[in-house]
């Protein structure tokens, strides 16, 4: 008979690292958008909306910085604006250069004047602060289906410091911890100082399922359950102490009784960062009988920059392992054509690779000597396709090749560097097209340079613009490059 405890678990709140890894039932990551700085004497903003945060970006919740550039006219309105710096490149700046174009400024009094390259900063984080931790519960029905997600949430702050307006701004799975997230964000204190009157914030509670230990142990099938045929889940909630050892593990739901003491037994050997002690972590403890191993999450590996500027095909079959827990283990390049070409991006993308484990009786099981096929190809178009993979004769969809925008180009020549400013419209997909040189700085380009540089931009991808849930092209972007120019044959 199966058992459930649906309790509040106490969550941290300030989180500064990129990816988040907290040792606890529910990962909790906060957006607040955006803050602004300044780098220069500007006149006064009548309007200066904030970003959106990418709806794509949610799932990870990366943060970054944009630094766009750009003019003031007599009026008061923005001209010119130009990506010229990015952390993320290709991650924020359509919507760093969104929030620009929106920008208003009180005209200069009694100048006829445009202001010219001023220069602003646009941060997207992922932590709302708010001055107390927060209670989140896990809900019961996502307990029972071991159910995995995320939740962003928007909203204001009042005068006051309370949370107003708030809404749910996005969910993952849909229909599962949205009322858990919405409770909890209703709870939230801010410091007023830091939010503008009408400014939205946005948060995200991440609810996880695995405890990420560093020592993990595998249960113990019970006899009783595998003469009954039975399967499931239990879900551990225990406390982690200052040496990283596991203290009080409870059973919060199980789908049949019979699996629990076995789900706390190996619960209790497992072993985290003592760095982090923690109350109230979920662990959810799987029990199959026989079951093959099937992927659970893929990467699709880049097209190695050169290569595709070269037009080089080829391909790689890597050999790997999966472990109990289902991550990819011991991978190595069995053979590739041409040699060494595409071997890093192969192995780089394997190695994200997730799968479900392999069950055998009862007990996760090792797998061996796995099999795939990356092939790099391109098509015949004007465009290329992605590098895919091949694997138990499934075949992933072609795609066109992405390259990260960069601001620092190195080019094969002794002249002297300098800067190139580049303009071009992104589809509603992120790819661009119809790049042109807008602006050359400093240095004088060759026909032979000129077509490198367009050449590569026309591989740029950005994360493309969404409009009221509907992505939309974004016309007459403008991105700053450096050009470093080398002798070395090998750039």
């Amino acid at each position: 008979m199966g058992t459930c405890k649906s309790e509040q678990i106490l969550l941290p709140a300030v989180v500064f690292t990129l990816t988040i890894a907290l040792f606890g039932c529910v990962f909790v990551r906060a957006e607040t958008i955006i803050s602004v700085v300044e780098l220069d004497n500007v006149p006064k903003e009548i309007d200066a909306p904030l970003p959106v945060y990418p709806l794509m970006a949610r799932e990870q919740s990366p943060e970054g910085m944009v630094t766009v550039k750009f003019d003031i006219n007599k009026e008061g309105y923005v001209e010119n604006p130009c990506i010229y710096n990015s952390s993320l490149p290709g991650e924020f700046d359509l919507y760093a250069l969104q929030a620009i174009k929106d920008h208003r400024y009180e005209p200069p009094d009694g100048s006829p004047q445009d202001t010219t390259g001023v220069t602003k900063n646009f941060f997207f984080t992922l932590d709302a602060k708010p001055k107390d931790p927060v209670m989140v519960k896990y809900p019961r029905r996502a307990l029972e289906h071991g159910a995995e997600g995320y939740v962003v949430v928007r909203f204001g702050v009042s005068a006051w410091g309370d949370v107003r307006d708030l809404e749910i701004a996005g969910a993952e799975p849909a229909g599962f911890f949205e009322t858990a997230a919405l409770d909890a964000a209703s709870k939230m204190k801010f410091v007023t100082t830091r939010f503008k009157p009408d400014q939205k914030v946005m948060h995200k509670f991440n609810f996880s399922l695995n405890s990420k230990p560093t020592k993990a142990v595998i249960a113990e099938y019970p006899a009783t359950a595998k003469a009954q045929k039975l399967h499931g889940h239990v879900i551990v909630e225990f406390d982690i102490n200052t040496d990283g050892e596991v203290e009080n593990p409870e059973a919060i739901y199980s789908v049949a009784s019979v699996f629990e003491t076995a789900a706390i037994a190996a619960i209790a050997k497992f072993r985290f960062n003592p760095h982090y002690p923690a109350k109230g972590v979920l662990h959810k403890i799987e029990f199959n009988l026989d079951q093959d191993y099937q992927p659970l999450s893929r990467v699709e590996p880049d097209y190695p920059r050169q290569a595709l500027l070269d037009s080089v095909e080829g391909y790689v079959i890597v050999e790997f392992d999966i472990d109990e827990a289902g991550r990819v283990d011991n991978p190595s390049v069995m053979t590739a054509k041409p040699r060494d070409v595409f071997n890093e991006s192969a192995l780089n993308a394997i190695e994200q690779f997730k799968y479900t484990p392999k069950y055998v009786d009862g007990q996760p099981t090792r797998v061996t000597s796995a099999l795939i096929k990356f092939i790099y190809s391109l098509d015949r178009g004007n465009r290329k396709n992605s590098g895919r993979a091949l694997e138990d004769k499934e075949r992933q969809p072609n795609s066109r090749h992405k390259l990260k925008p960069t601001h620092t180009l190195y080019i094969e020549g002794d002249q002297e560097d300098g800067s190139v400013i580049v303009e071009f419209d992104v589809n509603e997909l992120g790819f661009v097209e119809q790049p042109s040189i807008l602006q050359v700085q400093d240095t004088v380009l060759s026909d032979q340079v000129a077509q490198r540089i367009l050449d590569e931009v026309s591989y740029y991808w950005y994360t493309p613009l969404v409009k009221d849930d509907v992505p939309v092209s974004t016309f007459g972007v403008r991105h700053r490059i450096e050009l470093q120019f080398r002798e070395d044959k090998s750039l």
